[in-house]
């Protein structure tokens, strides 16, 4: 929580994007109830289902919470899954806006690189050799999960995307396994409904 939103004595090293103010470059993130909320439901539980409706900072948030799980812990492979490929990197793209804009200190700590796809963090002075931890963004389906072992899947806007049900079946290994799985949408009757209202055996 004092990463996300910080303290009177330590500085918050999470600032997001505001696409409807160009008068500042990056904002401190906002410090409201339902997201300290979010964060406490997100640290307590491993498969949580997120129903939003639009600016309320949801997909910010969550990105927030599985950069934090990347960057600082070593040997995690997380993916981020919107319907496109396309949207899948947008979303990883905000998470490395947050890295970028972390204190210089800390990024110095904690190196990362960014490309199509994929978030890349290494230890300090190891960039040529293989990454301690990864974040992966990928279209919808069960094709790319199946690939590897996993440590947790983000699936965004899921209501529209419509190998949904594909996805969380070829998750459910990795949550076996002790990963975990966030499903977020804003509203669309489907499958993401069914997991909502909790119709899914």
């Amino acid at each position: 929580m004092i990463w996300l939103l910080g303290t009177d004595q330590v500085p918050a090293q999470v600032k997001t994007q505001d696409e409807h103010d160009p008068t500042i470059e990056a904002k401190p993130f906002p410090d409201k109830p339902y997201i300290r909320w979010m964060v406490e439901e997100w640290l307590a539980d491993r498969m949580n289902i997120w129903e939003k409706s639009r600016q309320i900072m949801a997909s910010w948030t969550l990105c927030a919470l599985y950069l934090h799980d990347t960057q600082f812990q070593v040997g995690r492979r997380n993916f981020i899954q919107s319907k496109k490929e396309l949207d899948s990197d947008a979303l990883l793209r905000r998470c490395y806006f947050i890295w970028l804009h972390q204190e210089e200190w800390l990024r110095a700590l904690y190196p990362a690189e960014y490309s199509y796809c994929h978030l890349r963090f290494f230890k300090p002075g190891q960039q040529d050799g293989l990454p301690y931890s990864e974040l992966h963004a990928i279209p919808q389906g069960g094709d790319v999960i199946r690939q590897y072992t996993g440590s947790g899947l983000l699936c965004d806007e899921a209501a529209f995307q419509d190998e949904l049900e594909k996805a969380i079946g070829a998750a459910r290994p990795m949550i076996a396994g002790g990963g975990r799985i966030d499903v977020v949408s804003s509203a669309e009757p489907g499958y993401f409904q069914e997991l909502a209202e909790d119709r899914v055996k």
